[in-house]
């Protein structure tokens, strides 16, 4: 039970001292949105509400009118590995022994670069043309060899957002509008060798077991596990088309600037004590070490998507469909890469979503080859989504899939 309790110590920690990210730890900073999730990832030209900040700042407009005080997930991934028959969760909740569950999910680490966890917290405000949100994120990433010889990287992403859009109508049904966003994002993770930054680091199970048998934990991870805390600002670009909210056309340059410039430091206390002059916890930090600076580049995107849409009125208004369709990176697609059938079905999205009186939605979609699957359930002041999906971890489609489910609640409007 201790060992687990450690664990649970050491992300609250790093939740609480680090601002960290979702998906590559060295990629752009999204958010993880369950209803694009649901449809297959897509979003271009059928996102809505806080999606668009981050799908297609174009989207943004008074058809997606919203406030979110706030919107909290948290997400699981290897599901279903951890489920089944002695599996860690299934021992967890049937067998009541965190001590085998713990050692069961270490375990179930896979090889090469991974997921395991992730929570994350978002604000949203959209009003008229312009929309805000803050975002903060907490992603528990694997790398290595697998199970007790995996390394455990906390990573951590704290975002502020300004999008806004000018729509242009012609003729009273076609639309169509320019969007530009701006993300301040300031991103912390934990490191292993600070003579390579770049290298992600974190936590492998003896260094989790060496905390565990410590009097003072949190005084250990304070002041012993170096961390990097760095920033960019990168800016986002859409278009769209629209004829009677019923067809829309999508194209998103995302994550442009997208240069994040890092320094390194010999724990978090440090850190905390370079920007305050003060330490956190009962133990001080030992002498305050500036480690190297160093700069990454997380690549751009030019996205493109087309939506569909049942018309507004009668009985549409209780039964409401939309069906969407993505294909991301077309630039490497078309230009940098050489065109194959094998990467136009690996960048393309597919999803529908169904929604009945305007309270119930069903999603299903395809993600380079990959179902997925949701389900909201909404209160009109407070939303529940759940998610069920499947994401590709290697570099061609069928090398390391990874499924993942997803639950967030959401408090707030949305017309």
């Amino acid at each position: 039970m201790r060992r687990l309790a450690v664990l649970l110590v050491l992300l609250s920690l790093v939740a609480a001292l680090l601002p960290a990210s979702g998906g590559d730890s060295l990629g752009a900073f999204t958010p993880l949105y369950n209803r694009s999730l649901g449809m297959g990832g897509t979003g271009v030209a059928s996102a809505r509400y806080g999606e668009t900040l981050y799908t297609n700042p174009a989207l943004v407009g008074v058809d997606n009118q919203y406030f979110s005080t706030p919107s909290v997930s948290f997400t699981l991934y290897n599901v279903n590995k951890l489920v089944q028959p002695g599996g860690a969760l299934d021992i967890f909740f049937t067998q009541d022994d965190a001590d085998r569950a713990f050692d069961q999910l270490i375990n179930s680490i896979g090889s090469g670069r991974g997921d395991v966890m992730s929570a994350q917290m978002s604000f949203g405000f959209i009003s008229g043309i312009t929309g805000l949100g803050i975002d903060a994120a907490l992603d528990v990433h694997s790398q290595g060899q697998g199970g007790e010889a995996s390394t455990l990287v906390l990573e951590g992403d704290f975002a502020m957002t300004l999008a806004i859009s000018v729509p242009i109508t012609v003729a009273e049904e076609h639309t169509f509008s320019l969007g530009a966003g701006a993300h301040l994002v300031f991103r912390g993770f934990s490191i292993q060798d600070m003579d390579e930054p770049v290298q992600v680091g974190g936590f492998t199970a003896g260094r989790i077991l060496g905390f565990y048998g410590d009097e003072d934990i949190l005084a250990s991870v304070l002041n012993e596990v170096p961390v990097a805390f760095g920033f960019a600002i990168p800016l986002d670009f859409g278009f769209t088309y629209d004829w009677r909210e019923i067809f829309t056309f999508g194209l998103a340059l995302r994550n442009v600037n997208g240069e994040y410039h890092m320094q390194t430091y010999s724990g978090t206390n440090q850190l905390y004590y370079m920007l305050t002059g003060g330490y956190i916890g009962s133990s001080p930090p030992g002498e305050a070490e500036t480690g190297v600076s160093y700069s990454f580049h997380t690549p751009m995107s030019l996205d493109v998507g087309i939506a569909l849409r049942t018309p507004d009125g009668g009985f549409w208004d209780w039964v409401d469909m939309t069906f969407a369709f993505d294909v991301v990176d077309v630039w490497d697609l078309l230009f940098v890469e050489k065109p194959t059938l094998e990467g136009f079905i690996s960048r393309m999205r597919t999803g529908v979503e169904l929604s009945l009186m305007r309270t119930f939605d069903f999603r299903f979609g395809l993600n380079a080859g990959y179902m997925s699957f949701g389900f909201t359930f909404d209160f009109q002041i407070m939303t529940i989504d759940l998610t069920y999906a499947t994401l590709e971890y290697g570099d061609a489609t069928g090398d390391k899939p990874l499924d993942l489910f997803s639950i967030a609640f959401r408090i707030g409007l949305e017309n």
